[in-house]
């Protein structure tokens, strides 16, 4: 046993409970994971249940929903989940816990699956590209029956070889590959086929996982992975999941459902919003399971409510599985197998598996029924009884600080309501001169827009100023031009100043420059503020806590606001945020040159490669097929 003075030297230095007891998507993407397997083995179980029921051919599809207070483990279910099919395969995962603006669910669930399946899966590749490996494999085969299959890794080994050996001979390969696919399946849209396949380039698969998305590609790359700019429909969603069905199974899990807030449009909430999205998923899902996870208020007052079967799609299995309270053994067991960890860490030996506690403290918390988290913030707050426990505001921004934005950048809706937000906090004050007065999402006629998210309206020195505010992140022209189109009509909209915040990476074409971006600029007093993730990120992380005050982080608004005006300076929060000074600043009449495209040269050799053909699909993949295996 180690000398008890130095563990609890190691304990004031380091709390071993230190660490904020909520899982965010980062805690389900990442590596690590900490998991109490005995706790609630019952719902996690169920998932894979239906999954073998699901090959064994007695059923393609089910649903099942978990119902649980704050707390008790719903998140850890969906990671323990995910973290079983990475290590042991068996299905694809796609996860769902940000859905966007509510008008647009379908939209952003294609963007969702995107992002999911880039993530890597249980063959250490991303989980388009398992897809992709294995579409390509059943086409080679077509081609030739003697084609042995390729594992992920090897098909993306050669097919980088060639790619960067003969880079116009690979387009014509993929794009016989994808003829090939077409014969031999029921392809809808062969230009989704196309881009999956465009996942094992390691030049392009960003880009394709993009275009897969739903987003926007700018014209000269559509043009290079020979697609539409564009695509984003919910038959996508659709094609794509039928496709994954052809060799997989998938689990599809919802998650923070439980947020009380209202569209005002629809009068729904999120959770009635997304239960439409899954009734749809169920309906038309050929192989999987959709799982949900929410508390028992939303399921019985906001989803057995809703008419039309929809609760009987959300949980085809029954009624919902209820997730059970810590008793004095699983606090023990919990409590023990966390602090092994830390002692482990720090080569300590301590007098009992769960010092400095002890067994009647640990056992009197189960009289009050305690969720797992508020048992872990006990033993933080009692670890080391002298010591202040830190703020729970401050806990929860650094949680959501952790979390990777991805292709959050490229949400207008998330980023437009976290500058909101922010700017909101500022009523009242002066901050680059000028004095906020108000600030409004109601941007003309009382009504919100879908471009100019909202306005900022005070006075600059006197004058009244009213500043409108487009956060613009599609990369075409096509998309991009009615929003700028707005940010220059000051009098429809009653604007002094109008405002694009827009990242540097997302260029603009010297068309929409000249027609939009130049008139904004240069004769009207506009600004084109770049977008940093940098100085976005905290009011993103800010916002999310004010999002999830009540239902997850306990906090409440007077708490949030105290934080961000004592706070701000150090964590780039209200007055003190870079990105918020930049639009109240006095416009610098400058379009940052890195932000304009340059015209890309298209050579005549490529412009042949695109335009090539073979009348013999088969003969011209299977030859192709020589060239990878030989590069």
């Amino acid at each position: 046993m180690t000398n008890l003075q130095e563990i609890n030297a190691a304990l004031e230095r380091q709390n071993p409970f230190a660490k904020p007891p909520f899982l965010n998507a980062q805690d389900i993407w990442g590596k690590e994971f900490f998991d109490f397997e005995p706790l609630n083995a019952h719902a996690s179980d169920a998932v894979f249940k239906a999954l073998e029921q699901i090959r064994a051919g007695q059923y393609p599809t089910t649903s099942i929903a978990i119902t649980a207070q704050n707390g008790t483990g719903k998140t850890h279910i969906i990671s323990r989940i995910r973290h079983r099919l990475q290590s042991q395969g068996g299905a694809l995962f796609i996860y769902a816990n940000k859905y966007g603006n509510p008008q647009q669910i379908k939209q952003g669930f294609q963007t969702i699956l995107a992002d999911s399946l880039a993530n890597i899966g249980s063959q250490e590749v991303r989980q388009w590209q398992e897809l992709a490996t294995a579409m390509a494999n059943e086409a080679l085969r077509a081609a030739n029956p003697n084609n042995n299959n390729y594992f992920p890794k090897d098909l993306i080994q050669k097919i980088e070889k060639f790619e960067e050996a003969k880079p116009e001979e690979f387009q014509t390969w993929l794009k016989k590959l994808t003829k090939t696919f077409g014969k031999i399946k029921d392809v809808n849209n062969p230009d989704i086929v196309r881009a999956i396949f465009w996942t094992l380039s390691d030049e392009q698969n960003l880009y394709a996982i993009k275009w897969l998305g739903g987003q926007e590609l700018a014209q000269y790359k559509a043009n290079e992975l020979g697609l539409p700019t564009q695509n984003q429909s919910f038959d996508a969603v659709i094609q794509i999941l039928a496709l994954i069905s052809e060799y997989n199974e998938i689990v599809i899990c919802f998650d923070e459902l439980d947020s009380p807030e209202i569209d005002p449009e629809t009068s729904l909430t999120r959770a009635q919003v997304v239960a439409g999205l899954i009734k749809e998923l169920f309906e038309n899902l050929k192989r999987g399971v959709i799982l949900s996870v929410m508390m028992p208020g939303v399921w019985s007052n906001k989803i057995k409510t809703l008419p039309g079967g929809v609760s009987g799609k959300i949980s085809a299995q029954g009624n919902p599985l209820e997730l059970q309270y810590m008793d004095g053994n699983s606090i023990i067991q919990l409590v023990s197998l966390w602090l092994a960890e830390y002692y482990k860490a720090k080569n300590l030996v301590p007098p009992n598996r769960i010092y400095p506690f002890t067994e009647s403290q640990l056992r009197s918390l189960a009289s009050e029924k305690p969720t797992v988290r508020e048992v872990l913030q006990w033993c933080r707050d009692n670890c080391n009884p002298g010591v202040e426990p830190p703020n729970p505001v401050e806990v929860a921004f650094a949680k959501e600080l952790e979390e990777d934005l991805g292709s959050a950048l490229d949400d207008n809706y998330l980023i437009a309501n976290a500058l909101l937000f922010s700017f909101q906090r500022l009523i009242g004050q002066t901050a680059e001169r000028v004095t906020i007065e108000d600030v409004t999402d109601k941007v003309r006629n009382r009504r919100k827009d879908n471009h100019i998210n909202f306005k900022i309206i005070g006075k600059d020195s006197g004058h009244n100023v009213s500043i409108g505010v487009g956060v613009l992140q599609q990369a075409s022209g096509k998309s991009l031009g009615p929003g700028l189109k707005k940010l220059n009509d000051y009098q429809s909209f009653g604007l002094t100043r109008g405002c694009l915040v827009r990242s540097k990476s997302k260029k603009i074409t010297p068309h929409v420059e000249k027609t939009y971006i130049m008139p904004l600029v240069k004769q009207k007093g506009g600004e084109v503020v770049p977008l940093k993730e940098e100085e976005v990120k905290p009011l993103i992380a800010i916002h999310a806590v004010y999002q999830k005050r009540d239902v997850d982080y306990k906090v409440s608004d007077l708490q949030i606001f105290n934080f961000i005006a004592e706070k701000g300076a150090e964590k780039m929060l209200g007055a003190s945020n870079p990105l918020l000074q930049e639009i109240l600043s006095d416009p610098s009449y400058e379009v940052p040159s890195e932000m304009i495209e340059e015209e890309p040269v298209v050579s005549e050799e490529a412009e042949a490669a695109d335009g090539s053909d073979s009348d013999n699909i088969e003969e011209g993949i299977d030859n192709l097929l020589s060239q990878i295996n030989q590069g």
